[in-house]
């Protein structure tokens, strides 16, 4: 199948070896039953994910990530390792806080080393990026107060491209994520996984595996490839980037997908949330939208969480309509005795 416009090249290998770098890799996907692994086509990959902000222009935040299977992560892992032991050693990778007294020369050949282990194995790769600026302009004040971070939509956005791009070159997943530590912002976003899994077509949901889930760097080494990547990509868009880091941006990646959200989008989904009902009601409430859906994901089946969702909204129009009635009425204290019993929030 050739590759689309913002394709070049592609290859997934398969190696086996063993370290303790696998174990940490295994337990991101020991939740699958053994009769689920032994099942003919089971392929499970995974995607691992960093995330990197510019300072300048429009402040734009940027996720990207690798995409390989979990066995060759793991044969990955074990040659990371050796080139960080390799002189001058490092103990982990972070390219904002690794190099601090470094000479331009031993950095420069370290990164080239890391770079080698990366071209090895010639991972799919992605990149999302979003302006905060343009997020704070037009789609923020329109939000939910949960969903008031750019973080939100970059990471749906990277998350249901990578299956696309998965699905394109035929391979089948499950497809599973894991990010670097975010705080809560990362947490808060995952939430909403399953219901935008649920909103997507049969073949994306059919490649997106379980919810996605957060580890430290430190011990799952593929995320520093992810931060190797997604501070390259975000430099090369930078101005003052130098010819030597575009050349180094460019070695990292093979089949690259690059997902720009452009502010057409971003007013379509401020005016689509300036139509939901109630939408005042949780513009100025932590937690008044993550603690409902949360809920939701924990107690519904994913098939039936849109269809909850749905009914959801058709329930707050008509307590909005019986509202409006009772305050007609001259009722408006009633109402509020009846809303406060069964802790309903309307606007």
């Amino acid at each position: 199948m050739p590759c689309p416009k913002w394709c070049r090249g592609c290859r997934v290998n398969l190696v086996l070896h063993s370290s303790r770098h696998r174990q940490a890799l295994d337990a991101l996907v020991c939740g699958y039953s053994s009769e689920r692994w032994a099942k003919k086509g089971i392929f499970v990959l995974q995607a691992f994910v960093d995330d990197s902000g510019s300072a300048t222009g429009e402040k734009r935040l940027f996720l990207a990530g690798y995409i390989l299977s979990v066995e060759t992560w793991k044969s990955f892992s074990d040659e990371w390792a050796e080139a960080l032991q390799e002189p001058r050693a490092l103990k982990c990778l972070h390219m904002t806080q690794s190099f601090y007294d470094w000479t331009k020369g031993e950095r420069n050949r370290k990164i080239e080393r890391l770079a080698a282990v990366i071209k090895k194995y010639r991972p799919l790769s992605i990149e999302c990026s979003i302006s905060t600026r343009d997020f704070k302009e037009i789609l923020a004040p329109h939000s939910p107060y949960d969903l008031r971070h750019p973080y939100f939509a970059c990471f749906h956005a990277l998350v249901i491209q990578s299956a696309k791009l998965v699905e394109h070159f035929g391979l089948e997943g499950p497809l599973d994520f894991v990010f670097d530590v975010q705080g809560n912002v990362g947490p808060d976003a995952a939430i909403w996984y399953e219901v935008i899994k649920q909103l997507q077509g049969p073949s994306v949901r059919k490649i997106l595996g379980g919810p996605p889930i957060f580890r430290n760097d430190e011990e799952v080494l593929p995320l520093q490839a992810a931060d190797m990547l997604v501070w390259h990509r975000r430099l090369i868009r930078e101005p003052t980037c130098p010819e030597q880091q575009r050349d180094v941006a460019g070695s990292l990646v093979f089949t690259h997908a690059v997902v720009d959200v452009p502010r057409e989008i971003l007013q379509s989904w401020a005016d689509a949330f300036g139509k939901v009902p109630g939408i005042e009601a949780v513009k100025y409430r932590k937690g008044s939208v993550k603690k409902v859906v949360a809920g939701m994901v924990r107690n519904l089946p994913p098939h039936r969480l849109i269809p909850a969702m749905e009914a959801l909204e058709r329930r707050a129009r008509r307590l909005r309509r019986l509202k409006a009635v009772m305050g007609l009425l001259g009722l408006s204290r009633l109402w509020k005795k009846f809303a406060k019993k069964k802790s309903i929030v309307i606007r």
